[in-house]
């Protein structure tokens, strides 16, 4: 079928490649948001102690490895620079108390406590309800897996001593040992084959879902519990469920999706990196995209990235600007649901944990950087104004990549900065022929001439072709 995009580029509906149209309407905020409704969001991932302090002071923080001061009075006060940036859900930390040190949220001890580091009962319905006025979706990371450290017992822990497996370390090679032992050796690894401990760990999702308003939930370590844990799990909290499985081979990620709506795309990711980061071609981008759609149930609606909490920024590997431009690019319009880390737009570049968990404030928060304004132009104009369908493997070369973002044409590189080659695109039969497109990035313009499109880059840029007025 011929698309024309005199006013806008249309897509045929080719299952294999392209994301479920998804309506362009705003969508109703409810409690019990489901995949679906999350399939048009783009998420912006916080750790909750990181990102603001709600005294609004900026001094940096004394040690990355413990509390730093952000709290959910300091999110809200910073609602409008997420959404200035075109991101309309906030991924935040989990919420319970936590061990000695547990500023991420990770090590809880009294689940149906809160860590009140972060703030009060009142300041994290708050949270939510300044989050729905802004028709922002709030996700929760919660941990169904472990309890934090402790060497003096579990004195004032919801789970006591009968109530972990027996401490061991973990062989990665064993399934059951993935399951069964202790993460770093040092977390207790809840008795998830309990039964009464899984219906515990199944009220406590729902009673911090109907208790608070969340809308989905980002979880923790899956691959260290039984897979068949997760489906009553996922239920209980009734909202759409994206799981950690931190492995980079769809073939063992993929399976995950039997059980829980989405996955957080780590087999994606590592083909980012080689793409963007390490030098490698487009194919290993696409081949993966292809690995995915046999492994996964729907990849239109697993969770893309290029940096989180856990991996080494972009920026710490690869310095380069237009090349982290260009994967941006790429995880917030290709088909999925995109997560950016906070910091990206400020051009983070932190190492290893904690090195990648930076404080957010001594930025002032700026919105007249230019990775801010790339990202908002990006997300805020070109995602959330162009339509949700999504034709993906358009053009490949070895270094250029082009697909269709509802009605803008992606033409991605891994040139790098600098670089100014002529590139042309073949887009066939999916835009007319003389057809005028103005890239939103540079503001090149060229026009379709024989199923073609021909221009020259601009520092190595990403493309993001529209219409022209």
């Amino acid at each position: 079928m011929k698309i024309s995009i005199s006013l806008s580029i249309l897509l045929a509906a080719t299952s294999m490649v392209m994301a479920r149209p998804v309506t362009e309407s705003t969508p109703t905020i409810v409690k019990r948001a489901s995949a679906a409704d999350w399939k048009s969001r783009s998420i912006y991932q916080i750790l909750t102690d990181r990102f603001a302090r709600g005294d609004g002071s900026t001094d940096n923080c004394g040690s990355l490895s413990n509390y730093c001061g952000g709290n959910y009075q300091g999110v809200i006060s910073q609602l409008d620079y997420i959404t200035g940036m075109g991101f309309d859900a906030l991924w935040i930390s989990p919420i319970p108390a936590n061990s000695d040190g547990g500023y991420h949220g990770y090590w809880a001890t009294d689940f149906y406590g809160l860590n009140e580091n972060f703030g009060s009962e009142d300041d994290l319905k708050a949270l939510i309800s300044a989050a729905h006025e802004r028709d922002m979706y709030v996700m929760l990371d919660v941990v169904a897996n472990h309890a934090g450290p402790t060497s003096g017992g579990y004195d004032g822990y919801t789970f006591g001593d009968g109530d972990y497996h027996s401490q061991c370390s973990i062989n990665y090679d064993n399934q059951n040992s993935i399951e069964q032992c202790w993460v770093a050796d040092e977390l207790p690894d809840i008795d998830t084959e309990n039964d009464s401990i899984v219906a515990k760990l199944n009220d406590i999702l729902a009673n911090w879902i109907t208790s608070y308003g969340f809308d989905g939930i980002r979880i923790d370590t899956v691959k260290h519990v039984r897979k068949d844990f997760w489906p009553a799990y996922q239920k209980a909290g009734g909202v759409f469920a994206t799981g950690e499985v931190y492995h980079g081979d769809q073939a063992y990620v993929g399976p995950y999706q039997d059980v829980l709506d989405s996955l957080l795309n780590f087999p994606l990711y590592y083909a980012i990196s080689d793409t963007f980061k390490s030098g490698g071609t487009f194919s290993r981008l696409s081949n993966q995209l292809a690995a995915n759609r046999n492994s996964f149930t729907d990849t239109s609606v697993l969770t893309n990235f290029v940096d989180n909490h856990d991996v080494v920024r972009f920026l710490n590997a690869n310095s380069d600007i237009s090349q982290f431009k260009n994967a941006l690019a790429f995880v917030l319009l290709a088909e999925g649901i995109p997560v950016m880390y906070y910091g990206s737009e400020q051009g983070f570049s932190g190492g290893a944990d904690p090195a990648n968990r930076e404080v957010l404030w001594t930025t002032g928060f700026s919105t007249d950087s230019d990775l801010y304004k790339f990202v908002a132009t990006v997300n805020g104009d070109i995602r959330q104004k162009s339509g949700k369908s999504v034709y993906m493997d358009l053009h490949v070369e070895d270094n250029v990549y082009a697909f269709i973002h509802g009605n803008a044409l992606v033409v991605l590189n891994n040139y790098g900065s600098g670089a100014s080659n002529q590139v042309t695109v073949n887009v066939g039969a999916q835009i007319d022929d003389n057809t005028a497109l103005t890239d939103a990035i540079s503001g090149t313009e060229a026009t379709v001439s024989g199923g073609s499109l021909t221009f020259t880059l601009t520092d190595g840029l990403p493309a993001i072709f529209v219409a022209s007025a």
